[in-house]
């Protein structure tokens, strides 16, 4: 149905070549940590290829959809303005002073608190993704999800392929990784190993650069492919999240299946896995498999849960750090923050909170949220896509502080994708109904 609607709507020549050009962007949008430039940050095969559309859209004439793309996207940039320079001209009239716990971006200079480099260049990023969230808005139609869908099967296949690289010869297989990151330069890729029962795996990422950053890209994807009856692409996707060994996945899989379970009332799966799990439980507790379980739920679970783990301590030190240091900080910059792109946390929400304050934190949450009230063709599509919003927005804001991502502009985007899919449906139902009784009403005279 969705994609029968994209065929009929009308489209002008410009707007369906910048609709194609867009559906080609996404089968490169999850590669992260490969750069076209090496020397230059941000030069990523969707970055550059969304700079040489702008220009496209810029000089030709692509209808409403154009007027309505650079209204948003000043709109946007005025508040990126305002808050900005609110959050200077409070820093330097009061002197902000930066602790040396706290997690810089350019943790060189902790000196300087007007107007950092990475101010300036984090905003550039934070643009950049609203850009390629405009094109998805105003110029796709519902034929973008197979390219979308296409681009997380590449992902994924290169996930496998290291995955197997790994387990033949004990060493990394990327070889597209060329991006760093931070005043050390190291490097954009994570490369992490676990031990299950003695066997030696390599931790999933693809070129999303960590575990964490494979999740918070393919999660959301995989919670509305229960929706688009994409069977391969679920099992997939679910076979890859499952093989990151990452706590979030985890928890994220069995709150939604449970949701998912109740909502369809299969309670007679409910039944069988309850007794499978409880069957697996049992096989577990064998003098043979107890080592597999310890070590697997020692890793994913007990670590993280316990705060045990190395990640654990430092994504609460972190936290706690932050909200310490905004809490101290005067009421106008609690307010308005010290400035984007000043820190980054381990978390989303703390790394908001002391950059952008109160209403930066509330202007973000509106801004992804407010997704939840828009009507989705399908009650299981609409439920599905607002599912994976939700559970987007909790994995940024508890474990990855990553804004830039074109994931996460791409999914939020897709939203209003499916909702004009529904107006237009709607549409070609109500003219069908007028043009039937038109035709009844000639009959009859």
């Amino acid at each position: 149905m969705i994609t029968a609607i994209a065929h009929q709507a009308p489209q002008n020549n410009v707007s369906l070549f910048v609709g194609r050009y867009i559906n080609i962007m996404m089968l490169f949008f999850p590669i992260t940590t490969f750069l076209l430039v090496p020397s230059i940050p941000g030069t990523t095969i969707i970055t550059m290829l969304a700079a040489m559309l702008f220009v496209f859209v810029l000089f030709l004439p692509a209808g409403q959809n154009k007027m309505r793309f650079f209204n948003e996207l000043l709109l946007f940039t005025a508040v990126i303005l305002i808050l900005s320079f609110c959050s200077q001209f409070i820093n330097l009239v009061n002197g902000l002073k930066l602790d040396s716990d706290l997690v810089l971006i350019n943790r060189k200079d902790y000196t300087r608190t007007f107007y950092r480099t990475s101010h300036i260049t984090q905003t550039l990023s934070l643009i950049v993704g609203f850009v390629i969230y405009a094109y998805v808005k105003y110029f796709s139609n519902p034929s973008i999800l197979k390219y979308v869908y296409w681009g997380l099967r590449l992902l994924c296949f290169y996930a496998l392929y290291e995955l197997a690289f790994y387990m033949l010869t004990g060493s990394s297989g990327d070889f597209m990784v060329n991006r760093t990151f931070g005043y050390e330069e190291k490097s954009a890729s994570l490369f992490q190993t676990v031990n299950i029962a003695g066997i030696n795996l390599m931790r999933i990422k693809g070129y999303t650069g960590e575990p964490s950053m494979f999740v918070f890209t393919v999660f959301p994807f995989w919670v509305l492919s229960f929706s688009l009856k994409r069977s391969f692409d679920n099992m997939l996707m679910l076979t890859c999240l499952v093989l990151t060994f990452s706590t979030t996945a985890y928890l994220c899989i069995i709150l939604f299946l449970t949701y998912w379970i109740i909502y369809n009332r299969h309670f007679i799966t409910l039944y069988y896995l309850c007794v499978a799990v409880v069957g697996m439980c049992f096989v577990l507790q064998l003098d043979q498999f107890q080592h597999l379980l310890d070590s697997l739920y020692n890793f994913v679970f007990a670590g993280k849960l316990e705060g045990e783990s190395v990640s654990s301590r430092d994504r609460g030190n972190h936290f706690t750090g932050h909200l310490i240091y905004w809490a101290n900080l005067n009421w106008l910059s609690q307010l308005f923050g010290i400035g984007f792109g000043y820190i980054r946390s381990t978390d989303f929400f703390s790394t908001l909170l002391v950059n952008n304050g109160l209403i930066g934190f509330i202007l973000f949450s509106w801004f992804v949220l407010r997704n939840l009230l828009l009507n989705i063709n399908g009650r299981i599509i609409e439920i599905c896509y607002k599912l994976g919003l939700v559970l987007l927005y909790l994995i940024m804001m508890a474990t990855v502080p990553e804004f830039a991502y074109p994931s996460f502009w791409i999914y939020i985007a897709l939203g209003f994708v499916l909702s004009r899919a529904a107006q237009q449906a709607k549409t070609l139902t109500e003219d069908a109904i007028t043009s039937d009784k038109a035709r009844l009403l000639k009959i009859h005279e």
